[in-house]
């Protein structure tokens, strides 16, 4: 083992170590938000409602 494949070999831990401290910071940010897999449909579903209503709300023309 030469120099850089131990350089390698450390580079490829932070790297691992950071996405996975990314990976919680974004988990936990979707929780605080609301926006997560669990609520995605649910969130979907009032914004079609929403916008629908905007659709429908506009004055006719005569």
């Amino acid at each position: 083992m030469d120099i850089n494949d131990l350089f390698d070999g450390i580079l490829k831990s932070i790297n691992q170590f950071a996405d996975e401290i990314a990976e919680q910071r974004l988990q936990k940010k979707m929780q605080d938000t609301g926006r997560g897999p669990e609520n995605g449909s649910k969130n979907a579903e009032n914004f079609e409602a929403k916008e629908k209503r905007g659709v429908t709300s506009f004055p006719k023309r005569e």
